[in-house]
């Protein structure tokens, strides 16, 4: 299948590579088509449902390059990028289109079967929704809404990236946990996540901040991250956000 990735505009260079990396864990073959700014369309046998966790993409399609044939009900959505102007006659174009091909089809605006989705960019890029990511639910699990929390805490969005660029697929670790934002997101990835911070205040705010978003297979212990091997045998990928500045603390 070939799949269209509406990329975040932050860093649209840092979405490719997390969509990527992802692709290395997930599928056993996969071939770049284009990659253009916030576009990106990749030949894959992964299954669509794996890129639900993705930290920095909007929407994930089924690219639509030639004739689009389709039952049930559909609308056309269009999203102008790099300061182009949307407008309905756009839209309105390509759902006349679609239509003549598809005599059967029936517009339904508000609940429709298909979502054709089209992105404005260089050129049009056509294609039907099959994974939206509701990036809201991020902005709602940043740092300040948590039992416990730190200045220094990662925004959600690229906690979970930081975890997809791990590849991980079972399990994660962080050895500098904090007040554990990334493995909150690994967490509610189906992932089994294991922590180490140096601070035990900061070990018993990780715990409490899991155990609130419902993260039941986590491990957290005191510990120096300069001698994991004494606290964690193997596991399968490390991600961290390393201390910098104030917020590094020198022991020992």
């Amino acid at each position: 299948m070939k799949l269209l990735f509406y990329l975040s505009g932050e860093s649209p260079s840092l979405s490719r590579k997390e969509v990527l990396y992802l692709l290395k864990a997930y599928s056993e073959r996969y071939r770049v088509i284009e990659a253009e700014d916030q576009v990106l369309i990749v030949e894959t046998d992964a299954d669509p449902r794996v890129f639900t966790r993705l930290g920095l993409c909007h929407k994930v399609m089924e690219y639509l390059k030639d004739e689009i044939l389709l039952e049930g009900t559909f609308a056309v959505r269009v999203k102008s990028l790099g300061g182009r102007r949307a407008g309905k006659k756009l839209e309105k174009e390509i759902a006349d289109e679609i239509h003549r091909n598809n005599p059967t089809l029936i517009a339904d605006l508000e609940n429709p079967r298909h979502e054709i989705y089209c992105l404005n960019a260089e050129r049009l890029y056509v294609g039907r929704t099959l994974v939206d990511i509701d990036r809201s639910s991020y902005e709602r699990r940043k740092p300040q809404f948590r039992p416990y929390t730190h200045p220094s805490s990662l925004h959600p969005k690229y906690a979970r990236a930081l975890v997809n660029l791990a590849q991980a697929r079972k399990e994660l670790l962080d050895p500098f946990c904090g007040t554990g934002g990334i493995l909150i997101e690994a967490g509610l990835m189906g992932l089994s996540v294991f922590g180490l911070d140096i601070e035990e205040k900061m070990v018993e705010g990780c715990g409490k901040n899991l155990d609130h978003y419902g993260v039941k297979d986590h491990t957290v212990r005191r510990g120096d991250a300069g001698h994991l091997d004494r606290h964690f045998s193997a596991v399968e990928s490390v991600a961290t956000d390393v201390p910098y500045g104030r917020s590094t603390r020198l022991k020992e």
